[in-house]
This record gives C-alpha cells, structure tokens and sequence, in this order.
C-alpha cells in the first residue's frame, strides 16, 4: 500500500500507525504527491496522530507545520469572504449559497477543518446571467468573464470568486437538458443554514460533489483531496441516517453509476472507508482505473502532462479532445460530446451576447 494512502488513513482515523518508519527520502517523496494532490493539510493531522518513532524528522516536519499553518490562515480569510459574499448578494435581492469548498469544509471532522486545502469560492445563486452580471456590475465591475455555467467576480485581489447560476453542467447536450431540470427540482436542498453559511444540504452534495469530481476526471483531472472531500459526504449521510434514494436515482439517471462503484472502491482501498457508508459495490476494476488517473493528474490534472498546452484557446480544446480519448472505452455518452459542446457553447455565446446587447438598449 502507498504511504500516502496509509497516512490518509491515519488522519481519517481509520487506522493507528503506518506498516514502516519512512526513511527521510520517503518523506520528502511523500511531501511532494501531498502538494501535487493537495492534501498537505490532511496529512500534517496524520502525522500528528503518529508515534513519535515514525514521524519524521525536525526539519521536515517544520516546514509542513509553516505550510499548514498557511492553509489555516487562507481558510480564515475564505470563511470571512464567504460570510461577506452572502452578505452582499442579500443585499442586492438575492438568494447565495457556497458550492463545494468553505461548505463542504464544514462537513469535515472538527480537527481537520481548518487544514483541507481551499481554492477558490464558488457560490451560486438563483437568479440567472442577467441579474448576475447587473450584481457584477454592482459591486464595480465593468469586463466580467462569463460562460454558460458562471461568471467571474473579481472582488478581492487575493480571492477568487465564481458566482454560478447553474450549479454544474454535462457536456452531453441532451444529458444536460436533463440534467437542468433536476437542479430546478431540487432547488430546495441547495439552501441549508450551516453554521452561519448557506450552503447545499448533505442530500444534494452526494449526487452533486459526485457530478463534479465525475465532470473534472472526464474533461481536466482530479486528485485526492476531492475524493477526500466525498468521503467526508458519506460520512455525513450515514451519521445522519438520510434517505438517500433521490440521489442514488440521479446517479443512475445521468449514467455515473459505473464511476460511483469505481470511486467508492477509490475510498475503501485509499481511504480506508468503512463498508456500511457504501452506497454503491466497489468496482476493483474501475476502481483501479480511476486511482491511477489520479496519481498520475493530481489536483485538477494540473499535474497531467497529456494536458500541456500553448497557443490559445483552440489549441487548449484540441489538448483535451485528444487527453479524453483514454476515456472514451468507460465513459462514452459524455467523453464522444465534448467536441460537440465546445461548438455549442460558442455559438450559444453569441446568441446570449447579441440578447443582452439587444435588452439594453
């Protein structure tokens, strides 16, 4: 077993010691994939859970205390600009809650809260991309970037905000017809007080946390910590004892069912997940398939040398095309549409720009 699973596992509480006291050499190895998977915080917990004997050594260790003690402090300043960013968006008329990051923070456990890894804020609310350019506009922005799914709100110089006014997307058109209709359905689990934010409930985010790791393997790549992040989802719901069948149809529904099995036997090798949070049976094939995408992309694919790219936008899409091609065997109703929706979106693009060019006059 990797030293990165079974260091995970420890700061999950899901065993007590690592199988060998690492060398220095293994240490450092294992400094650099924590980076590359962005669970440095995580692991920090793991190693404080250690006997002194395996730990490592004085100045290893130092420098993985200053970095978490960098992420504390980053997690800090995101749960005061999300409290301000709900703030504002009331403000204006509008209805906000916290996608994935600071929201699904607060379903870790109390002592790994402030040590996961944030990026950047994604907060969605109801309203459209008129109302959500008109707030743009609001809060002093003049050139916004915005697609189909969100825009960007540049409002703080060391935050990065993306207000969505779709939750997520599937690139296959007629999947994500579909797929907009559930959300509007489903509007109601995306409002829950927590703790002082709003954000999804438990409910909503074991289908949604799964559609956007199951999105960002498909078309950029993804790493640990947002499997880690489902982890703590599952945990979650079985704590609670929720009925989660509306979610299990959805999964089922949008064809994700094979990635579910092979996720979950991800959890159960890595992470060391307890059968009775299962939702789905472990998929040791897909399973096997998913975790070496993983280790070989990192956080975000940023890691993926099949995605190096140069020379624009075009090029960027013609990277992808070819880095999916892989995929094509296991996930074909969503891979075979990318090129399909990247044609879609810019004509959709045009057509949305000329309305609202048209609206304000």
């Amino acid at each position: 077993m990797s030293l990165l699973f079974e260091l995970l596992q420890v700061a999950l509480g899901n065993r007590v010691s690592l199988n060998h006291v690492p060398s220095d050499d293994e240490w450092s190895v294992l400094y650099d994939e924590s980076e590359r998977q962005a669970v440095t915080g995580i692991l920090l917990h793991g190693i404080e859970r250690l006997s002194v004997e395996q730990r490592p050594s004085q100045e290893i260790l130092l420098q993985w205390i200053g970095i978490g003690q960098m992420i504390e402090q980053q997690n800090r300043l995101l749960d005061e600009r999300c409290i301000d960013l709900l703030s504002r968006l009331k403000n204006a008329g509008l209805h906000g809650t916290i996608l994935k990051g600071q929201g699904i923070t607060l379903l870790y456990d109390k002592e790994l809260r402030p040590l996961r890894q944030s990026g950047d804020i994604d907060v969605y609310a109801n309203c459209g991309i008129r109302k959500a350019l008109a707030f743009a506009k609001s809060q002093g922005l003049k050139e916004v970037d915005w697609d189909y799914k969100h825009l960007h709100l540049n409002l703080w110089d060391d935050t990065e905000v993306e207000m969505h006014y779709r939750v997520e997307v599937l690139l296959n058109l007629w999947k994500n017809r579909r797929l907009q209709k559930w959300f509007r359905e489903n509007d109601a689990l995306l409002f829950c007080d927590n703790n002082g934010l709003t954000t999804p409930t438990s409910l909503f985010n074991v289908f949604y946390i799964l559609l956007h790791i199951y999105r960002h393997f498909l078309y950029e790549g993804v790493g640990m910590r947002q499997i880690v992040d489902y982890y703590f989802v599952l945990k979650a719901v079985n704590r609670d004892k929720l009925d989660v069948s509306n979610s299990l149809e959805a999964v089922s529904k949008f064809g994700m069912e094979r990635f579910a099995k092979g996720l979950t036997w991800v959890m159960k090798e890595a992470l060391g997940m307890p059968r009775e949070w299962m939702l789905w049976e472990p998929d040791e094939k897909e399973g096997k398939y998913i975790l070496s995408q993983v280790m070989q992309g990192g956080n975000f694919g940023h890691y993926d040398q099949r995605l190096q790219h140069d020379g624009g936008k075009w090029n960027a899409v013609k990277q992808v095309c070819r880095h999916n091609w892989h995929l094509l065997s296991h996930y074909p109703a969503d891979v075979i549409w990318a090129p399909v929706w990247f044609v879609w979106h810019k004509c959709w693009k045009l057509k949305t720009k000329a309305l609202l060019a048209i609206s304000k006059n």
